[in-house]
């Protein structure tokens, strides 16, 4: 869980304007390794109604849920963050001597029958610009433009790619049948993908984010399907007779992963993206299912009840070596290796309900991450490794949500009083 230090690291008494008057500040370096960053408010000079709202609780939750900023309220600070072009650098300097390490700056503007939004990050010790965007799109595309932005910031300050514009694709009853759907991460802007009435199952990014595989039981029988996002054809990968499920791609996206039951059995197999040369790699009476690749492509974790229970399991990318990665609990099941290979996150079966926990690939520091009442299924990491996306009961209907991968923080995406389940997270 978080962790946190003193928040208060200063009293200091100043006077502002002509009152004298006392104010008691303790603001910045509330949270630990998290750097404390300020925001102007939005200046708006397309004011259409609703929109300025928009921008700015996007901006601000996105920031939040980067776990990088801790944002500071600096009109406590007697800093006024209304402006209506760049702010000043005396401004945002003051912000800076109050230990502030970053301003953000965003302006709305029209052009050519387009939206314009601008951005800029500031360093508040000098004042000088260090992130400056401008996005261009119609209304519906605001968003989408804070996030890229937002995306930007956490790339200066990281060197990797943020997640704000990323996607979640899942499966839900909401039209009356089980069809696959995407929402941004933050749960607006639902899309949805399929629309043949039948069952859907387990969809898969590719991880250059452009095919899902999913399960579908279009023909009758539970077959392997892929959609393209960017032409919309689909096809059938995968058809034996039998069980064609739970599909999932190598880090490099030239092969698929996934389970059939083609020869009476439940075991793992691959194919190339073109559907051809298959292989099997899992050879035991048991059920065999599941399968997650680690980030280097060279193992895959499972999960098999040949020791009797269901239990998680790692085997070498071609089926060799395989050993047993979870003894604790009679019930573990669901596992997704983290996108930097140093946990795998499950499911697990705890007094009688199943909570998401994480292990290392070793076997070590198993931490449980939900409590409740109801069951947490479907772990599935994001593409930065800080969230974890599962769905769960908790609400009585199965919703899509997301939490910190320390358990912490989480957030519900998914309120339509329909059943939403088997998130996967885009890269």
């Amino acid at each position: 869980m978080k962790v946190f230090l003193g928040i208060l690291i200063a009293i200091l008494y100043f006077s502002i304007n002509a009152h004298a008057q006392d104010v008691n500040l303790g603001v910045i370096k509330a949270e630990a390794q998290k750097i404390p960053i300020a925001a102007f408010d939005i200046s708006d000079n397309v004011k259409t109604k609703g929109l300025k709202e928009t921008v700015r609780d996007v901006l601000t939750a996105d920031l939040k849920r980067t776990q990088l900023f801790y944002l500071v309220d600096v009109e406590k600070l007697g800093i006024d963050t209304k402006v209506n072009s760049e702010p000043q650098k005396d401004v945002i300097k003051r912000m800076g001597a109050f230990g502030v390490s970053a301003a953000v700056w965003v302006r709305l503007n029209t052009k050519d029958k387009e939206f314009v939004l601008e951005g800029n990050l500031y360093d508040s010790v000098s004042a000088d610009i260090v992130v400056s965007k401008r996005f261009f799109g119609n209304e519906n595309l605001i968003r989408n433009m804070v996030h890229r932005f937002v995306d930007e910031i956490v790339f200066r300050y990281t060197g990797s790619k943020g997640v704000a514009n990323t996607r979640i694709a899942f499966i839900s009853d909401r039209s009356g049948d089980k069809e696959m759907y995407v929402i941004d991460y933050d749960g607006s802007n639902p899309k949805k993908i399929t629309g043949d009435r039948a069952i859907k199952l387990s969809p898969a990014w590719s991880p250059d984010g452009r095919w899902l595989a999913y399960t579908s039981y279009k023909d009758g029988n539970p077959d392997i399907y892929v959609v393209d996002l960017e032409t919309s054809n689909r096809w059938k990968m995968v058809g034996f007779p039998g069980l064609n499920i739970s599909p999932a791609w190598s880090p490099n996206g030239e092969l698929l992963a996934f389970t059939l039951s083609k020869d009476g059995d439940s075991e793992i197999y691959t194919v190339k993206r073109d559907g051809s040369d298959l292989k099997r790699l899992t050879y035991d009476p048991a059920t065999d299912v599941s399968p997650t690749w680690s980030p280097n492509g060279r193992e895959i974790a499972f999960n098999s009840d040949r020791g009797g229970t269901p239990q998680i399991y790692i085997m070498n990318a071609d089926g060799t070596n395989t050993r047993r990665l979870t003894f604790w609990g009679d019930y573990n099941t669901s596992p997704t290796w983290s996108p930097k290979g140093e946990k795998i996150s499950f499911v697990s079966r705890i007094d009688g309900k199943f909570r998401i926990c994480i292990i290392n690939p070793d076997g070590s520091f198993f931490q449980q991450l939900t409590d409740g009442n109801t069951n947490d299924e479907g772990p599935r990491w994001s593409p930065d490794g800080r969230h974890i996306a599962f769905s769960s009961k908790r609400h009585g209907k199965s919703d899509i949500y997301i939490m910190n991968a320390d358990g912490g923080e989480v957030e519900r995406l998914t309120s339509d009083g329909s059943n939403n389940i088997n998130p996967s997270w885009s890269p």
